[in-house]
């Protein structure tokens, strides 16, 4: 007496119902492993989606801009703020005394004074600036131009300001 047998006996069931219970019993465990690997996969995607910051770099210069205004009118009466380092953020305004070079209206020769950046990827940086209407609002977003990494990235964020 073979396995099946041993089991239909004990089960009191013919090898035919056996056959097709072990078939669904199988198809389940197939069905529990396919779904695990799909939500696997769903997870390893989720972890590997970039997080987008709540706030972009542009709304954050235009926020310091605006603390820094109330700053000064607040010294105009009199009054301390309760704040450091304010003021050593800049505005666009005072990007050109102190060597900060605005984005939105850079020309090939000002991105090409910046270390690091040649002519060519400059004018790569001016078509991208076209691509974006204008509206680049994240360092981030540098990393699709061709020739920008991480580290020339980093160098930007030093002589840029997002406007």
């Amino acid at each position: 007496m073979n396995f099946r047998d041993k089991i239909a006996v004990m089960l009191s069931m013919t090898r035919t119902e056996v056959a097709v219970v072990s078939l669904l019993l199988l198809s389940f465990v197939l069905g529990i492993i396919v779904n695990g690997s799909r939500s696997f996969q769903k997870a390893a995607l989720f972890e590997a989606k970039e997080q987008t910051p709540y706030f972009t770099d542009a709304k954050v210069d235009s926020l310091l801009r605006e603390a820094m205004l109330l700053e000064k009118s607040l010294a105009e009466k009199g009054l301390q703020a309760d704040h450091i380092g304010l003021s050593q953020k800049m505005s666009s305004a005072d990007a050109a005394d102190s060597g900060k070079i605005v984005f939105s209206g850079a020309t090939v020769e000002e991105l090409s004074s910046i270390p690091g950046i040649s002519s060519v990827l400059a004018s790569r940086l001016i078509t991208f600036r076209k691509s974006k209407q204008e509206r680049v609002e994240r360092f981030q977003d540098f990393l699709e131009v061709k020739g920008i990494g991480k580290r020339r990235m980093e160098t930007l964020k030093q002589h840029l300001i997002l406007d």
